[in-house]
């Protein structure tokens, strides 16, 4: 699991940094605070993901699921 240390927000989208770079392993989703989100693609933004979602993520933790 990593940990969000920042987020932006862009439309109905969060790009949320990670403490640590993505998993090698494969996954299919997100489990962020108990919910589940659909993987958003991310270009040029080492240790970032995306998800379509608003709210404060900052501080949780992002569980890689496959």
């Amino acid at each position: 699991m990593r940990k969000i240390i920042n987020q932006m927000n862009i439309g109905k989208y969060a790009a949320l940094e990670l403490s640590d770079d993505l998993p090698m392993n494969s996954y299919t989703k997100y489990r962020i605070a108990g919910k589940i989100y659909n993987i958003v693609p991310v270009y040029d933004l080492p240790r970032h993901i995306a998800i379509e979602a608003q709210g404060d993520f900052v501080g949780k933790t992002v569980e890689f699921i496959k």
